[in-house]
């Protein structure tokens, strides 16, 4: 008889343990669950920015000689802002790309024709941009509307939580670079001209 109620307070001693991890673990993973929606923002964020660079590599700026490349991120938020961090500095074609941030209609107004990149993730889209960029503009945005004839490339969500880019080839020419036709195959759709 002893030898049972050892067993039982033992029973009972793994059951208190296993209630007490279980409410830790529940609390742990309601946090987690938080943390893993935070995660999928910023792996979508950065997922994004993964893009824009990449592009670099497969655009070239022919009329573009300066010693630095620079790439403009309007109203780009705090997740952003950490993905982009990691190409600032980064070499691009002989040169080194230099992240610039802007915050406010008024820096976009003055700064617009100084960027070879304008990049504008969803944070940024309540921005009013000209009605014509700047020749030597490339304007790659998040979600882009098919309408928006400035957008050279849109990256788009799919139904399946993929992440798509549909290349306007007329924006393109505007924006005067020379796309690889590598790139080209890549685009989802392509519109403006062919495609």
């Amino acid at each position: 008889m002893a030898r049972r109620w050892r067993v039982r307070k033992v029973r009972l001693g793994w059951v208190s343990l296993a209630g007490r991890s279980m409410v830790r673990c529940g609390v742990g993973l309601i946090l987690g669950v938080h943390c893993l929606v935070a995660s999928a923002h910023a792996s979508e964020a950065g997922l994004r920015v993964a893009f824009v660079y990449n592009f670099l590599k497969f655009i070239e700026w022919p009329e573009y000689q300066g010693p630095e490349f620079t790439l403009c991120a309007l109203g780009a938020d705090v997740l952003t802002r950490q993905s982009l961090e990691k190409i600032d500095n980064k070499p691009h074609q002989h040169r080194r790309i230099n992240v610039a941030y802007i915050e406010t209609q008024h820096a976009l107004d003055q700064t617009i024709g100084s960027c070879q990149l304008l990049y504008v993730p969803r944070s940024g889209a309540g921005f009013s941009l000209p009605q014509l960029l700047p020749p030597g503009v490339l304007l790659v945005a998040d979600e882009a509307s098919a309408n928006d004839m400035n957008v050279s490339i849109s990256l788009q969500r799919t139904a399946d939580n993929r992440i798509e880019f549909v290349m306007n080839e007329q924006a393109l020419q505007h924006a005067g670079v020379k796309v690889s036709s590598q790139l080209l195959k890549l685009a989802k759709a392509r519109q403006g001209g062919g495609g």
